[in-house]
């Protein structure tokens, strides 16, 4: 059998760059595959090992990290020692944690990080998913209101709309409520002393005490649901936003015609909890790796509502 060195050296003399280039073409596709381990799959490997650490609980031994992320230890191994070594993972007597490099990563990029710019395309994702209009809304502190400060707009014909700017009550509106389950207690007591709260529609709940017994639940939930209490016309469904430190800084919003929910508001308070969730991640929050999802199958609670839904619904002009 002819071997590749000798055509490529039986090439005639007018060709011989010609019979070079076969002969290197061959030798290349002769090599040796590249080794499943420094491609993707290394990559996505190494991701899973990072977020894994970033996770709350400390470091972890070389067992341990094997059992949680079902990896051998010897694959392990290969990942946790260039980590080590460029200073992004370090090895102490608890067992294998981030390290300095992953930190100044951390806080290099954290500045960059915009609420708005990280908030939009999943509040576009929302819309499209669910037809109606989506919302960020931040608590003003010194009027104890929930202003919008970004929005997304359903592309329906009748559809909720709001100015940017536009302050809600906190006792009333879902938004509103969220940001007001998740502040701190001091802040809490105060507004409740205010109760009574003005009615805005017949369906408006303005007893402290039922605001009160709300709350609770409104965070075990990271959810909160209205139904004609700003609007007669409006439900809305909000959920949490929570930053890199476990702070609640924002909800996530959706208001919607009140008779286009009815049917099944379950699948509109998962789409608000998914995608609040998928906010805070962006945002780096990692929620403990035990924890349900939430958002999954999410069954509203009436009781968030505080009242039943309106027996009849006019449609809200844009």
């Amino acid at each position: 059998m002819t071997t590749r060195a000798g055509r490529a050296a039986s090439a005639p003399p007018s060709h011989p760059r010609g019979g070079a280039a076969t002969a290197s073409r061959h030798a290349r596709s002769a090599k040796p595959e590249r080794d499943p381990g420094a491609g993707p799959r290394s990559l996505h490997r190494t991701l899973r090992l990072i977020e894994h650490l970033a996770r709350p609980g400390g470091g972890q031994p070389l067992s341990a990290l094997s059992s949680d992320l079902n990896l051998p230890k010897s694959s392990l191994l290969g990942l946790l020692r260039p980590l080590c070594r460029h200073g992004y993972v370090v090895q102490t007597d608890v067992g294998y944690e981030l390290g300095p490099s992953s930190f100044r990563l951390g806080v290099a990029i954290t500045p960059t990080l915009s609420l708005s710019r990280i908030a939009v395309p999943e509040m576009r994702r929302l819309v499209e998913r669910s037809g109606e209009t989506a919302l960020i809304a931040v608590l003003d502190r010194a009027s104890a209101a929930a202003v919008y400060v970004e929005k997304v707009e359903s592309p329906q014909s009748i559809r909720y709309s709001v100015a940017l700017g536009t302050a809600r009550p906190l006792y009333c509106s879902a938004a509103g409520r969220v940001l007001l389950a998740f502040a701190d207690d001091e802040f809490i007591e105060a507004f409740l002393r205010r109760a009574p709260f003005p009615a805005l529609t017949p369906q408006t709940l303005t007893r402290g005490a039922v605001l009160r017994d709300m709350l609770p639940r409104i965070r075990a939930q990271r959810l909160a649901v209205t139904v004609g209490e700003v609007s007669s016309d409006v439900a809305g469904f909000a959920a949490p936003i929570f930053d890199h430190h476990d702070r609640v800084i924002a909800a996530l919003a959706m208001a919607a015609p009140a008779n286009r929910t009815r049917a099944d508001p379950a699948e509109y308070a998962a789409l608000v909890c998914r995608a609040a969730d998928d906010v805070s991640l962006a945002l780096g929050h990692l929620p403990p790796a035990a924890a349900p999802d939430e958002a999954s199958g999410h069954e509203p609670d009436a009781a968030l509502a505080g009242r039943k839904p309106v027996r009849s619904a006019a449609r809200r002009r844009p």
